[in-house]
C-alpha cells in the first residue's frame, strides 16, 4: 500500500471517527464549560459547539469527496464506497448533534441549575 492509498482510506473514515470524536470531546466540555459561562458571561460552550459542528461537517466533506478517489469493482474497493457513505452519513448525524448542542448552550445561558 502506498501513502497515496493510505490517505485516501483514512479520509474514507474520517467522517465516523473525526466526526465522533469531535462530538464526545463536546460532550465532555459541556460538562466542564457552563459553569465558566456562568461566571465569565461568555458563550464558550455554544462557540466549542459550532467549531465543532464544522469540523465535523468538514470531516464529513472529506468523506465524500474522497469516494471520487475509489473508482472500480473490486470487492475492497466496493467496500471502501460504502464505508465513504456509512461515514459521511454519520459525520451529518454528528454535526447535528453540535448544531443542537450550540443551539442549547445560546438558550441556556449556564447558570440555570
Amino acid at each position: 500500500m502506498n501513502a497515496s492509498r493510505i490517505v485516501t482510506y483514512l479520509s474514507i473514515w474520517a467522517g465516523l471517527w473525526f466526526a465522533a470524536l469531535t462530538w464526545a470531546v463536546n460532550m465532555q466540555l459541556g460538562q466542564i464549560l457552563p459553569y465558566a459561562d456562568c461566571r465569565s458571561q461568555l458563550p464558550l460552550s455554544a462557540v466549542i459547539s459550532f467549531v465543532g459542528a464544522a469540523l465535523a461537517s468538514t470531516s464529513g466533506l472529506a468523506s465524500w469527496w474522497s469516494l471520487r478517489r475509489v473508482a472500480g469493482v473490486a470487492a475492497e474497493q466496493r467496500n471502501a464506497h460504502l464505508g465513504g457513505i456509512v461515514s459521511t452519513l454519520s459525520a451529518s448525524v454528528f454535526t447535528f448533534a453540535l448544531l443542537m448542542q450550540g443551539v442549547a448552550a445560546v438558550v441556556l445561558s449556564g447558570c440555570e441549575k
